[in-house]
């Protein structure tokens, strides 16, 4: 009569002993790789927040200005550390000057690396939003907006996901035959584009107006965040 052998035992013993080390392995592994993730996406809803709180303290720094009796088309957006930007001196007319704590006194701040591709924030007239100001196109005057050009595709879902906008952005939802939101060359001067002229915001693909702020992509395909400073 045949006795199983000791060693087979210790060898099934080290099989269990490895699978089990393995589980371990694997359960650690998958555990890190989600809290990675959870970090990565938390670090994105900051600079969301970021981005958002940044935007609302340059509307209010445009109110302040307009409170103290600036005209619309007076307010200025030099960037101190800059003066060959196309918003000229932060010298000039101080009290009309968003970056100048005798003006708006807002903070300038540089986008925060890795939300676009470097681009500073860009002030423009010459979109209007549909349901703001005045909405009908004969008479519809462009918004002064603050934008934030070229930013990645996730910080834009992430952004549109704040705001409450379900918006595909494989569709163009800024594809009017006037422009975009941004457009370099056309930068706030102190003229607002009216009528015809304006780019109008009015794809029917942005559920919810009207769209004081929002991440779009435009017909080149690049996206880009606004926030209106100023309704009309």
């Amino acid at each position: 009569m045949s006795h199983p052998s000791p060693r087979a035992g210790n060898i099934l013993i080290y099989l269990l002993g490895a699978i089990f080390l393995l589980g371990i392995l694997l359960a650690l592994l998958r555990g890190s790789f989600q809290e990675g993730t959870s970090v990565d996406s938390d670090k994105l809803s900051l600079k969301v927040s970021e981005v958002q709180r940044y935007a609302a303290e340059m509307a209010r720094g445009v109110n302040y200005i307009l409170q103290n009796g600036a005209s619309e088309s007076q307010l200025l957006f030099a960037v101190p550390t800059d003066n060959s930007t196309p918003y000229g001196d932060i010298a000039t007319t101080p009290p009309y000057q968003l970056f100048s704590p005798k003006g708006g006194g807002v903070e300038y701040k540089a986008p925060t690396a890795g939300i676009n591709d470097g681009t500073a924030w860009q002030f423009f007239a010459t979109t209007h939003i549909e349901d703001l100001g005045t909405d009908t196109h004969a008479e519809s005057k462009a918004e002064l907006i603050a934008v934030l050009p070229n930013v990645t595709e996730s910080f834009c879902l992430r952004m549109n996901l704040a705001i409450g906008q379900a918006i595909d952005l494989e569709e163009d939802t800024d594809d009017s035959s006037e422009g975009c939101v941004y457009e370099p060359g056309s930068e706030f001067n102190g003229t607002y584009a009216s009528g015809t002229a304006t780019n109008l915001l009015t794809s029917a693909e942005i559920p919810r107006h009207p769209a004081t702020e929002l991440c779009v992509r435009c017909s080149t395909g690049n996206l880009h965040y606004y926030r209106v400073l100023l309704a009309r």
